[in-house]
């Protein structure tokens, strides 16, 4: 399978930060899935790491008038430099519920969550979706990205986010 730039799309959902400056902000971002089939949504996080839970929001608009949290399928990823396999993904796991959503594992290693997205595993009529990031109550320092792929309009000018 090649894949070329022009076939995905980026999509900034948090620039790196301490997530606990942020005070349980939602993303200012909504993903516009309308013309792609798959947000692979990439969250990373340094050390230290705090426990601020994960939660994906399917939505009616840009607003969004209608954010409902939404369950997901996600892989773990432990980062460390100087461990084998480091780059090599944990098990495939579903979120219990909507609302408990993903909560990160606070150890003293770097981490990567990477969130599996289906067009269709939004609300029917939503356009799209958010991420949201709970106040961990501590430092916290990640950053988010969403890759859309499988496009059924594609245009490289095409954009794919509603800043709110």
């Amino acid at each position: 399978m090649n894949v070329k730039l022009e076939d995905v799309h980026l999509v900034n959902l948090y620039t790196p930060v301490d997530i606990d400056t942020l005070q349980a902000a939602k993303s200012p971002v909504v993903c516009l899935m309308r013309n792609f089939n798959t947000a692979l949504i990439i969250v990373s996080f340094g050390v230290p790491r705090a426990a601020g839970v994960i939660t994906v929001e399917s939505c009616d608009d840009i607003v969004p008038t209608t954010a409902t949290q939404i369950m997901f399928p996600y892989y773990r990823y432990e980062t460390s430099l100087i461990t084998a396999n480091g780059d090599v993904h944990g098990a495939r796991t579903w979120t219990t519920t909507a609302a408990a959503g993903l909560i990160p594992v606070a150890t003293g290693t770097p981490v990567i969550y990477v969130i599996e997205l289906k067009a269709n595993m939004l609300n029917a009529d939503d356009i799209g979706f958010r991420l949201c990031i709970a106040d961990p109550g501590a430092a916290s320092v990640g950053y988010a990205v969403a890759i859309l792929s499988g496009g059924r309009f594609q245009d490289s000018n095409l954009t794919s986010q509603a800043v709110i």
